[in-house]
């Protein structure tokens, strides 16, 4: 396996846990809080939303994406959930995760393998980590949160297997599934909390 395949496929991995996560879960368990400083499921998904935002649209493409409302709602833990008003539906949630998962992973594929070792074109934080060491960190961040989502679906007596790898046809397969449940679910997930 290249380089160029490594990587992007770590991230596929990583998204893929996500999904695989949160599959079948019901509205309401997107919002189970197990203790005061664990953030709910539905706050990771808009964490993991807003990485992808800020290092793939922004340093990368050159500009985010996400609202001011969305990004002070997912920043950092729960004391901010109590203040700010939830920003969009579950629905819209689940779907920007999968958009940007989308592009971004589009934009990786597109990328020529020595800008792999390059910093991002649009640097605007002064970001030093190359794009490899970007998607590195954007995949141990969904991985680090895929735990903290099945400690939650213990709570609920929820199963699953937490963290795993996956070949890419398996992957895809899985994929699929996940997304024809989607699409057949999605309107349950229109409430606002």
């Amino acid at each position: 396996m290249d380089f160029k395949t490594f990587v992007i496929e770590t991230f596929e991995i990583a998204e893929w846990n996500v999904l695989k996560a949160i599959f079948r879960l019901k509205p309401e368990d997107l919002e189970k809080q197990i203790t005061e400083r664990l953030n709910p499921i539905r706050w990771v998904i808009g964490h993991l939303t807003i990485q992808m935002d800020t290092i793939f649209n922004g340093f990368c493409y050159g500009k985010e994406l996400l609202d001011e409302d969305f990004r002070n709602y997912f920043a950092m833990g729960p004391d901010r959930m109590t203040k700010i008003e939830f920003p969009v539906s579950y629905a819209e949630l689940i779907s920007r995760f999968l958009e940007f998962f989308q592009s971004s992973r589009d934009y990786l594929y597109c990328l020529p393998v020595e800008k792999f070792t390059n910093v991002p074109e649009h640097n605007t934080k002064k970001n030093k980590e190359t794009i490899a060491e970007l998607v590195q960190r954007v995949s141990l961040h969904f991985l680090g949160h895929t735990g903290q989502i099945y400690q939650i679906k213990r709570e609920l007596n929820k199963s699953g297997t937490f963290v795993m790898g996956i070949k890419k046809k398996n992957r895809e397969d899985s994929r699929a599934k996940w997304l024809k449940w989607w699409n057949k679910s999605k309107k349950e997930y229109e409430k606002v909390p």
